[in-house]
């Protein structure tokens, strides 16, 4: 299973994804839609990845990550399971840690309606489904893929509980037999900035072992996605709002940013109470810049950094609270 971490040049958001090869992940188009920049997490690493084939009518995607992944690799159904077949949903709900919740299939062709489209012949299922879960795998008992979760029931105003939906499985299939032989990926959206050369994609590690280590490193990998794709308004809005008045807007905020890249992360320790909504995370960060763009000019255009990031769960995300260097300022590499 994999985590997808996604940056567009506004926003970000999280999915899930399912290996079906070693390096081909199916998941929700909505979830790569507009993408800058995608990682997904297997285990506490993050690998790049690139979109080779999306259809919004349906809501099917499949990427390919840059390196092989060893990891269960899920097999898809070829015919729809009959209702009241018991199902699980395997994800990561709320950018949270995995899940496993079941339920079972409560209707087969139904449809949704999701404000500009309508999705058709879709598995109505009682498993409960969260934001996050988006592009996950809906399962049978034998192990085998049914479905990708997609939505769940709403409107304006309510929420139903217990009402999700998945696309089929044969569909599902249809799709990626088309794409995964394609060797050109689906171009990257461009924010008008200068974006990190290359990709823009870096290395990202979590080692430390407190219970919210991955969460919080989600947010923080995104936050330097935005910074290398220019997605400036993205890295942002990953600031608490306290923090982000002191700068008063984002484009104050990284007028000293367009030589700044990110190349290599790990967080290595969090610390605090695993229930409160404040914890430290000390992270070993090595950036690029230019000379003239060097902290305290250092003229540093590469450097090592221990910075402890403080960070404050909004109910949602961890967002970044503040920046100190408790360690020491950076070295050259």
């Amino acid at each position: 299973m994999g985590q997808l971490s996604v940056t567009t040049c506004e926003s970000w958001r999280t999915g899930t994804g399912f290996l079906i090869e070693p390096d081909l992940v199916v998941t929700a188009a909505h979830v790569v839609q507009d993408a800058t920049s995608i990682s997904v997490a297997f285990g506490r690493t993050s690998v790049n990845a690139t979109v080779v084939g999306t259809n919004d009518v349906v809501d099917i995607a499949l990427v390919r990550t840059d390196r092989p992944i060893q990891g269960h690799q899920f097999q898809l159904r070829s015919s729809e399971p009959p209702v009241g077949t018991d199902v699980a949903a395997l994800g990561f709900p709320l950018s949270r840690p995995f899940t496993f919740t079941k339920g079972t299939v409560s209707a087969l062709d139904t449809e949704q309606d999701i404000g500009d489209r309508v999705l058709r012949n879709l598995i109505q299922t009682d498993t409960a489904i969260n934001h996050g879960n988006s592009g996950g795998p809906l399962i049978t008992q034998d192990g085998q893929v049914a479905g990708i979760v997609v939505t769940i029931e709403f409107d304006e105003y309510t929420r139903a509980e217990g009402i999700a939906y998945a696309v089929t499985a044969p569909r599902v299939a249809a799709a990626v037999n088309e794409w995964k032989s394609r060797s050109t990926p689906v171009a990257f959206k461009d924010c008008g900035n200068a974006p990190a050369p290359g990709s823009g994609f870096f290395p990202f590690t979590v080692s430390a072992d407190h219970d919210q280590a991955r969460s919080v490193g989600q947010s923080l990998l995104l936050h330097g996605q935005g910074i290398n794709r220019a997605a400036y308004t993205a890295a942002f809005k990953l600031l608490t709002p306290e923090l982000q008045a002191t700068f008063g807007d984002a484009s104050t905020w990284s007028k000293d940013l367009g030589s700044s890249y990110w190349t290599k992360a790990e967080v290595i320790d969090v610390t605090g109470t695993p229930s409160a909504d404040d914890l430290n995370a000390d992270v070993n960060l090595q950036t690029i810049q230019n000379a003239a763009d060097a902290y305290r000019g250092t003229g540093q255009t590469c450097s090592n950094w221990k910075i402890r990031y403080s960070m404050h769960w909004d109910g949602t995300h961890w967002l970044i609270a503040g920046t100190s260097l408790p360690f020491g300022d950076p070295t050259a590499c």
